[in-house]
């Protein structure tokens, strides 16, 4: 069980500047989101009188002219600055920040799907030296909108784990019931084993 969600559970003193940068990522985002509403009133002046319907012109912005942003910027919000592979010798200090990382994108509207193939270690490199540095939209206040980011890559499925690896719209028999207290997965520490993380994984439902 974490002791509070997207923080790392292990004792961790960053080297980096964590206050200014969450301060300036936090600012960054009450800008871009001033700017949103002053384009969405643009785009509801010029449409026609007959579609005025600012749900419409929101969708509209937030799917063609948002502003991009990588992972890495937004878990910022949350005081996070992952921490290099190389500096994660211990599995149980790499299951934390993996899950650290997997909880505050979360957070951020953003949430893994198919991880099953890929141990901790293989994971971890995929968020850290990839994922986290992929650009997305930056969702807007308040939004129920959900981005996924499949982590079965196209060259997986060429191998035979990869193609043991169910879509992640497929009921799992293992994952916790709604109502279950949230608790982070086990550790997958062994190359070439299908993993159970997936059931655990943190879900917009």
């Amino acid at each position: 069980m974490t002791t509070a969600f997207a923080s790392r559970t292990r004792p961790f003193a960053s080297p980096h500047p964590i206050k200014q940068l969450k301060q300036d990522i936090v600012k960054l985002k009450k800008q871009r989101f001033l700017e949103r509403d002053y384009r969405i009133a643009e785009l509801i002046e010029s449409a026609p009188s007959d579609n005025k319907d600012r749900m419409y012109w929101s969708m509209v912005y937030d799917l063609e002219e948002a502003p991009t942003v990588t992972g890495r910027q937004m878990i910022l919000e949350h005081g996070i600055v992952p921490v290099p592979l190389q500096e994660l010798s211990a599995t149980a200090d790499l299951h934390d920040e993996m899950w650290t990382i997997i909880e505050a994108l979360a957070k951020c509207g953003v949430y893994l799907v198919n991880t099953n193939h890929l141990c901790d270690r293989d994971l971890y490199a995929r968020l850290f030296y990839k994922i986290l540095d992929e650009p997305c939209r930056m969702m807007p206040p308040a939004s129920e909108a959900a981005e996924f980011i499949d982590c079965l890559h196209p060259m997986d499925v060429e191998y035979p784990l990869g193609q043991q690896v169910p879509v992640f719209t497929q009921a799992d028999a293992s994952a916790p019931k709604k109502e279950d207290p949230y608790v982070r997965g086990p550790e997958c520490n062994v190359i070439g084993k299908l993993c159970s993380r997936d059931a655990y994984l943190p879900k917009p439902w």
